[in-house]
């Protein structure tokens, strides 16, 4: 006798195995989309990461200092000062790191730059301050933008060279330093991941200073 038909028990077992089958898939399909979701969230942050590293690494390793003031009168005034902060320390310098935004323009490649935190919408942000004009007060005037959020901390070492270790502060106007530059700056940056764990890493560079000794110009 031929079966026409399937019996109830087959219907409910190829159920079963279809059930299994589609959430297999299912599953599978929701972990990749979330696999991708944190490897894009972790390049976001590290592309924010290395452009703030970058943008760094390039106005401190052409820092300068300059005897030269002005005459009569301080007209302008060039420093390199390192000092704790939380979450980020406090540096200000000049460099030559300046970049022209309008063709023609009546600017030079000196600038006043300044790196500090300062907290927007709740988050501890990296501030950069810059000022096209070398002036007599290199801890004023220019444009301020953030860089970037999303981190720990940020702090800068300076390399000592007579005591051979990094020091968490440097001041070209004291004693211990006057007119002179680090050799090399150590940036630490320690970030916090994209995700709901909120894990750490940390990013670590050091910056070779080109020019040592101060123009007399």
């Amino acid at each position: 006798m031929t079966r026409k038909a399937f019996t109830l028990i087959e219907v409910l077992v190829a159920t079963a195995i279809l059930a299994l089958i589609v959430s297999s898939v299912y599953f599978s399909f929701a972990n990749l989309i979330e696999g991708r979701t944190r490897i894009r969230d972790r390049g976001e942050d590290l592309r924010r990461v290395y452009f703030a590293l970058d943008l760094m690494r390039r106005d401190i390793q052409n820092a300068y200092l300059t005897r030269n003031r002005g005459m009569p009168e301080e007209t302008h005034i060039t420093v390199f000062t390192g000092i704790e902060d939380s979450p980020v320390s406090h540096l200000t310098f000049a460099t030559l790191n300046h970049v022209k935004m309008r063709a023609g323009g009546k600017e030079c490649d000196q600038a006043e730059v300044e790196y500090y935190g300062d907290t927007v919408d709740g988050e501890p942000t990296l501030m950069r301050r810059e000022s096209s004009w070398v002036d007599g007060f290199p801890e004023k005037g220019g444009n301020i933008f953030p860089v970037f959020s999303g981190f720990r901390s940020i702090t800068f070492e300076f390399w000592d060279e007579t005591d051979r270790e990094w020091r968490p502060t440097w001041d070209s106007e004291g004693t211990d330093n006057a007119d002179v530059l680090p050799p090399k700056v150590k940036i630490t940056i320690l970030v916090r991941e994209a995700d709901g764990d909120r894990k750490e890493f940390r990013v670590e560079s050091v910056v070779n200073i080109k020019m040592q000794k101060p123009f007399t110009f």
